[in-house]
């Protein structure tokens, strides 16, 4: 195998982690989020990053890698504005490490499938930012 599909592999791979991090909180968070449409956002994007989390391990087989995830520790949070900054934080670690695989990408229809990950995540970023401008007016 070469480096670049290596690296490519070994990116794809944080992104499984991260994806699966962020699954582990968006439940726990999401019992302490009272706002029915603020829930209701959250649990969309939890359906999104299980959904980017199986996209990810397809496109790492079918580059000859093995998908592996390490749960990050992840500690709790006490109230909303810790909530949404710890997933704000997720988000754009996510855009970070699509925007990596991208950059690492040769092949064109797998750089836009993970540009398009990427632009998913930006959106939930988006949404997230909103939800948190709320609290502070």
């Amino acid at each position: 195998m070469d480096k670049d599909r290596a690296e490519l592999i070994d990116i794809l791979n944080e992104s499984i982690s991260a994806e699966y991090g962020a699954l582990f909180m968006l439940p726990q968070h999401m019992a302490q989020v009272k706002d029915a449409d603020l829930k209701k956002k959250l649990q969309e994007i939890s359906r999104m990053e299980l959904e980017h989390a199986e996209k990810t391990a397809q496109m790492i087989l079918a580059l000859g890698g093995q998908p592996v995830a390490d749960i990050p520790s992840l500690r709790p949070r006490n109230n909303l504005q810790e909530i949404l900054e710890a997933h704000l934080e997720g988000e754009r670690q996510a855009i970070d490490i699509y925007t990596r695989a991208a950059a690492k990408c040769r092949d064109p229809k797998l750089k836009e499938a993970l540009l398009e990950l990427k632009k998913e995540e930006e959106e939930h970023q988006r949404i997230l930012e909103i939800a948190k401008a709320r609290l502070i007016t």
